[in-house]
């Protein structure tokens, strides 16, 4: 298997927080995102990325769409600059719907973007208050035919389920809308309310915001047998794309192959080595200012955590674990490794088809605790 290096730029700047979202992000000044794209183009020449042959190259957030269109024209200038962007294999780029506009899809279009990964969560009007994300499908209609009229095939849609009251009907509506716009690609995720949200605030003062996990479960596995005869094909756990649409990038982490970063918050994977970059952006900006590479927290990965992380990734994909190259990579039988492979094949919770070991379907929703499972020593 020919391996892959992806290039993954964090942009921490959203329009307005979601009350959902957990990701590192804030609304900022023009002041500070200007600053930021600085440091951002000071780190991408600092650590010599024009260096390294980058497979894929994935502009994620927050929301990159955010940036006014001079500080994406400075950022992608700089970007053509040290990296060969026609070369690529696959450039994503995240945007919210209300942002697109022919003026930035013909920016995007410049700079060799192959990709679009927009994020529409729900099409329901009530569940759109219920997330502050209003957004018509009228409008959405308007937006797919620019993006057609601009040349872009291959676009991505987000999609979210577990709403408290939200019914397999809602659902069914929200995604008939998505595909009768014949997106090659959607990614569908399940409304977990973390801590350090709004909604988490909000739970722990004793409102209920979310489905059960019995009814997610349920709207999980349908959305899974629609989606299929739509054509789009589940090939990992939120994942669903027309064939030959699969994110080449997030195969890259799913694969357990390796990836660079810029950006606040942003994490890479080389020689077995995990960084995690400084979420503070002002020592982000600073150390740059001064041509000093930003803060990371690195960690070298023994034996145990890359077999283990090797198999948490690629569970999540339908195809699931290469027994070959499991043991061509690390020299051990994974069957003598994991012990308690015997125990989920012989309960029905994983299967085998040739030489690969993959979760099935009716247990796709609890991928987690089949995963701790798999790995553990009890």
């Amino acid at each position: 298997m020919n391996k892959k290096l992806g290039l993954y730029i964090h942009i921490p700047f959203c329009n307005k927080v979601c009350p959902y979202c957990d990701f590192h992000k804030m609304v900022a000044s023009d002041n500070l995102k200007e600053k930021y794209i600085k440091a951002l183009i000071k780190e991408l020449k600092l650590k010599g990325i024009s260096k390294y042959d980058l497979s894929t190259l994935y502009i994620g957030g927050g929301t990159p769409s955010s940036l006014k269109m001079d500080l994406l024209e400075m950022l992608f200038s700089s970007l053509n600059n040290e990296i060969n962007l026609k070369n690529l294999l696959e450039f994503t780029f995240e945007c919210n719907p209300e942002d697109i506009s022919k003026e930035l899809l013909t920016l995007l279009k410049k700079y060799h973007i192959t990709r679009l990964s927009i994020g529409i969560q729900t099409l329901n009007e009530s569940f759109q208050h219920h997330i502050n994300r209003m957004f018509s499908d009228e409008k959405l209609s308007t937006v797919v035919n620019l993006l057609n009229e601009c040349g872009f095939e291959n676009y991505s849609f987000d999609l979210m389920y577990g709403f408290l009251n939200q019914t397999i009907s809602d659902i069914k509506s929200d995604i008939d809308k998505l595909v009768s716009l014949n997106p090659k690609h959607i990614s569908i995720y399940s409304l977990i309310v973390e801590d350090h949200t709004i909604f988490g605030k909000l739970m722990r003062d004793g409102m209920v915001l979310e489905s059960s996990d019995e009814e997610q479960a349920k709207e999980y596995l349908f959305i899974i047998d629609y989606l299929k005869k739509f054509g789009y094909h589940q090939y990992e756990t939120s994942n669903f794309a027309k064939m030959g649409f699969e994110s080449k990038h997030n195969l890259i982490y799913w694969d357990h192959d390796e990836y660079l970063c810029l950006g606040s918050g942003a994490s890479s994977f080389i020689d077995d080595v995990r960084s995690v970059t400084t979420t503070s952006i002002h020592n982000y900006i600073n150390n740059l200012n001064n041509d000093l590479l930003p803060d990371v927290d690195s960690e070298l990965l023994d034996f145990e955590d890359i077999t283990d992380e090797f198999v948490m990734m690629a569970l999540r994909k339908n195809k699931g674990i290469d027994t070959l190259e499991f043991y061509n990579k690390f020299g051990v039988d994974i069957y003598e490794y994991y012990p308690n492979v015997s125990y989920l094949l012989d309960n029905d919770i994983i299967e085998q088809k040739s030489h690969y070991l993959s979760i099935k379907k009716e247990f796709r929703y609890v991928a987690n605790s089949v995963i701790v499972k798999f790995i553990s020593d009890f």
